[in-house]
């Protein structure tokens, strides 16, 4: 079936009116300078001559002028008429937006953009009303309806022009008719494999209850196609499509012709190595990664899991992998593997900025990494970090937000990882780690490890993540309190064993900036934690005649945690994108109190991806812990909740490929419990942000206000403006 291709058209129609227009104003010319030589050729006596040549001169010139001006009218004349609205009436299965995406004809742009380009490289400028491109709309309608088996849609345009303020609006009016089903369908060279029958069923039965579309047909051959390679058919091509349109019976009938070839096995598996450590890793070590064995049918998705596979090891500065096609014998294939290997040993200065606590830190550290450690592509890496956090808060936020102490933290870490846990395609990482760190004036000493898992999943399936996990945890740290006025210190001491995992379901279409799909992540923790406290000083000195005392109990808890975020793209370029997020998240006590739950295990809400009218931690529940006859201070948040209800939109626009904007309004606070939640708590903020997308990683600028502030209870209208508003700096989108 033909489409026409609008952008395609438009870019002709541009070019033909641009040829006519130069085209006339070089005869013109040409002209001016023939009739000037002519005239001053003609001597005095000729005067009636020169008079006669003037007035029929004069007639071409008016002609030319017309015909000139006729052209370019079009494109000039309306240059300074803004297209303010475009209508779209009688449009019943497609929204207006998924329509205007179609058309060439555009909107003005929100007066924001309009203002920051007024200024700046950032934002859109105005868009102008020009009829000639109607026609083009009007073709590009027809045959986004034809490919949406709408093959009877009828569309006309209308326009209104307000001359005073040069404004216009563009209307479409739309029949879309009947829609155009499915009747029967066709699938050549491939009826003869029915050991896929059940792999390929879903997308070649189409069925008299599914509207013909051309994308659907589309993703199904390509879901066909990829079934083939995945299943030996390594040369498996599609060819074509014949497309019969009943218009009495609104009908379609498909033929669908596949090309399968042989379906290989590897009959073996060549490694080429090169590079400078090519001597320290062993042919059979590369073809163990791999997991792939001999006899194996072919599978474009085992290379790709393969290709991850060795490069996780950090032993390849590049890898390939491929079947060897000009070496078949038959059914068989060669599998080549191609790897560039660097150095064994690496050691690494770096400097860097991440999001950790929600916060903007920036640091120094070192690494030191040891590849194929102990044989089998295990790796070692030993590393240390120094780092400020919360760095944008040193000038940048409101003077009721700031915090005379530096928050500062030390990283010393061991991290094991290799390929394959008990020789399974389970990759495994073992790490211990010791951090320092203070939030706001408690300094905090975190102790601990963790043995993690990775589960190879199929691509295809709903979950396809799922990273079971085994976590030690110690944290310590030390609260300076009153009773009566009198000091003593409190130090917890809380060592909690995890078991957790994380599961998750994954169809968003890019990790840097997504504009379709979806991102589900669960994480499901058992705990047992057992706290032991240390108080000392004058109170206790005075009160019990000891130096300090000590309590211990013991905790048991579960904690539920669900992240769901979704993209959908505004605009046919996929440049402007809204995004959804929502977070809950529960943890309930078996035995003992919430206060035994350690506050680095709670929720809090507030910070560069989070609530971003707020800093980090500083949205947390209104009641405080009572932990054996003491209260947590209030200006010290650094214990969360066990209830928290989180979420934003997003409007994200790039202007250029490197360059963009987002609006966005952000919600959530956290409870202990949810039986505390109250909506009139749920802090609301407002705000915009700069995108820089780098070729690594997207930096951004968050500007975040105060829509609503649960703890005053009043809104961004009530209070003082440049008193509600938070910057936060951070490293990807916030979500």
């Amino acid at each position: 079936m033909y489409q026409l291709d609008y952008r395609t058209v438009s870019k002709s129609w541009n070019r033909t009116c641009n040829f006519l227009i130069g085209f006339v104003d070089k005869v013109i010319i040409i002209l001016l300078v023939i009739f000037k030589k002519n005239v001053s050729s003609f001597n005095e006596n000729q005067g009636s001559e020169v008079s006669l040549v003037k007035k029929k001169f004069s007639y071409v010139l008016l002609i030319l002028v017309c015909l000139a001006g006729s052209i370019s009218y079009a494109q000039s004349s309306s240059k300074d008429i803004e297209l303010t609205s475009i209508i779209f009436k009688g449009n019943k299965e497609f929204s207006e937006s998924e329509l205007k995406s179609i058309i060439q004809s555009k909107e003005s742009p929100f007066w924001l953009w309009k203002f920051f380009n007024s200024f700046s490289f950032l934002g859109s400028p105005p868009e102008y009303f020009d009829s000639t491109v109607i026609n083009i709309d009007l073709v590009s309608l027809k045959s986004f309806y034809a490919t949406e088996g709408f093959f009877q849609a009828t569309i006309s345009s209308s326009y209104q022009i307000d001359s005073t303020a040069k404004t216009a609006e563009l209307t479409y009016t739309i029949h879309e008719g009947p829609a155009f089903t499915y009747r029967k369908s066709a699938w050549h060279g491939i009826e003869k494999l029915n050991y896929l029958h059940r792999f390929t069923a879903p997308y070649t039965e189409l069925t008299s209850a599914y509207r013909y579309t051309e994308i659907r047909l589309s993703n199904n051959i390509n879901e066909v196609l990829s079934i083939l390679k995945n299943n030996g058919f390594m040369l498996a091509t599609f060819d074509s499509t014949i497309i019969t349109v009943d218009s009495v019976k609104k009908r379609t009938d498909l033929d669908v012709y596949f090309t399968p070839g042989n379906r290989y096995r590897y009959n073996e598996i060549r490694v080429e190595k090169n590079g400078e450590g090519k001597n320290l890793v062993s042919n059979t070590l590369i073809k163990y990664v791999t997991g792939i064995q001999d006899s194996q049918y072919y599978s474009d998705d085992e290379i790709a899991k393969s290709r991850l596979r060795l490069a996780r090891t950090g032993l390849f500065n590049t890898i390939n992998l491929r079947g060897i096609v000009e070496d078949t014998v038959g059914n068989f294939i060669p599998l080549g593997i191609y790897a560039d290997i660097g150095t064994m040993n690496d050691l690494s200065p770096e400097v860097f900025i991440d999001n950790e606590f929600n916060t903007s830190n920036v640091g120094i550290g070192l690494s030191y990494t040891r590849k194929n450690f102990l044989g089998d592509a295990r790796k070692l890496t030993l590393s240390t970090r120094g780092k400020v956090n919360d760095i944008q808060n040193f000038s940048f936020s409101s003077k009721s937000a700031k915090d005379s102490t530096v928050q500062t933290q030390i990283d010393l870490s061991f991290l094991l990882e290799q390929p394959f846990f008990l020789r399974r395609n389970i990759s495994a990482s073992l790490e211990a780690f010791y951090k320092t760190y203070n939030i706001s004036r408690v300094r905090f000493e975190n102790i601990g490890g963790k043995l993690r898992l990775a589960v190879d999943m199929p691509t295809y399936t709903f979950v396809n993540l799922l990273n079971p996990y085994l976590t030690l945890d110690i944290l310590g740290y030390d609260i300076n309190l009153e009773v009566n006025d009198i000091p003593f210190v409190r130090t917890p001491t809380s060592t909690t064993s995890i078991l957790g995992s994380e599961i998750g379901s994954s169809t968003s279409n890019d990790f840097f900036y997504p504009n379709t799909g979806y991102n589900l992540n669960q994480v499901f923790e058992l705990a047992v934690t057992g706290t032991r406290t240390t108080d000392r000083g004058q109170y206790i000195q005075d009160s019990l005649g000891v130096s300090e005392i000590e309590n211990s109990k013991t905790g048991l808890y579960y904690k539920l945690q669900t992240t769901y975020s979704q993209y959908f793209s505004m605009s046919k370029d996929n440049r402007s994108v809204l995004a959804l997020k929502l977070k809950l998240g529960y943890i309930q006590t078996f035995v003992g109190g919430v206060e035994l739950i350690p506050p680095n295990q709670t929720f809090f809400a507030g910070g560069a991806n989070s609530v971003r009218g707020w800093r980090a931690r500083q949205l947390v529940p209104k009641n405080r812990v009572e932990f054996i006859g003491v209260t947590q201070p209030v200006n010290d948040n650094i214990r969360g909740g066990t209830f928290i209800i989180e979420g934003s939109f997003e409007h994200r626009r790039k202007f250029e490929p490197e360059y963009g904007l987002a609006v966005f309004l952000d919600y959530g606070n956290a409870w202990n419990g949810y039986k505390e939640f109250q909506i009139k708590q749920i802090a609301v903020a407002i705000g915009w942000g700069l995108r820089y997308y780098s070729p690594f990683a997207p930096f951004r600028i968050d500007f975040g206000w105060k829509l609503w502030d649960p703890d005053k209870e009043v809104t961004l209208f009530k209070r003082n403006f440049w008193n509600s508003i938070e910057f936060h700096f951070g490293i990807g989108e916030a979500f």
